[in-house]
């Protein structure tokens, strides 16, 4: 079987073109939020980071980055 070299350049290329047959772009909040790590396997530890960092933010009259905890 033969094997086919792809440069970074070319992948990156495929996948805007894939991105853009769907209908994502890269700032949109779907293409975002796709790729958010929908935290199931986090543990305590980090879920209550996640809660300080949001509290944080709003205290300080800030949008927090949406986490999932």
């Amino acid at each position: 079987m033969a094997t086919t070299t792809t440069t970074l350049a070319e992948q990156l290329r495929r996948i805007e073109v894939r991105k853009l047959a769907l209908g994502l772009s890269s700032a949109s909040e779907a293409a975002v939020d796709a790729l958010r790590n929908k935290g199931g396997q986090r543990t305590p530890e980090k879920r209550e980071l996640l809660r300080r960092a949001e509290a944080r933010a709003r205290q300080a009259g800030q949008d927090p980055v949406i986490s999932y905890y």
